[in-house]
């Protein structure tokens, strides 16, 4: 029997990689996944297909996964506060059903 849960994507800047994590782990969040990413935004094209000199600039998706919908809310609120007012960067919520609850407990 599948039982609700919220799914926080992060779209940002390698840069920001540890100090997000560290974000999600101090209020919570006990596992997640990182994808290297590209893709194009409001103001350029970026792709991991390319060399690049500097991977700080290069884009990552982090996601988690939590059965309470509210503190999702607010890790998702405390990264967007606290890095995406300099840096570019997105976050969104989306429900999900999971089957195996006992992953996501903290």
């Amino acid at each position: 029997m599948p039982f609700s849960a919220t799914t926080v994507t992060i779209i940002a800047e390698r840069i920001l990689q540890d100090r997000i994590v560290r974000t999600m782990e101090e209020n919570g969040a006990t596992g997640y996944t990182i994808v290297e990413g590209s893709g194009k935004g409001r103001h350029l094209t970026r792709t991991h297909e390319r060399p690049s000199l500097v991977r700080d600039f290069d884009i990552v998706r982090i996601e988690f996964i939590m059965l309470d919908a509210d503190r999702a809310r607010d890790i998702a609120q405390a990264i967007t506060s606290e890095y995406f007012a300099q840096f570019s960067g997105i976050v969104y919520l989306s429900a999900a059903e999971v089957l195996r609850p006992e992953k996501f407990e903290t």
